[in-house]
């Protein structure tokens, strides 16, 4: 073989041992997986939690309770007898 033609294979196949075949699945995989947070990345506290507010929990589970009664009475007035 001559000189130039084994020098033309060996830059071919060092080329083709770099290059990777083009994956759109492979590319739109890792594209997604870099909006990923890290497991272990702590997120910023930039305040502070808000206490709870149980009285205002206690009126909303209340009012839905009511609602729920009369609703059912006015679906079945007849379930009793």
């Amino acid at each position: 073989m001559s000189p130039i033609i084994a020098r033309l294979a060996a830059r071919r196949a060092a080329n083709m041992a770099g290059h990777r075949q083009f994956s759109v699945m492979q590319n739109l995989r890792s594209f997604a997986r870099s909006f990923e947070a890290h497991p272990f990345e702590r997120l910023p506290v930039a305040n502070n939690s808000q206490r709870a507010d149980w009285g205002k929990q206690a009126k909303r589970v209340a009012s839905q309770g009511a609602m729920y009664v009369a609703s059912l009475s006015v679906i079945s007035p007849d379930s009793g007898t």
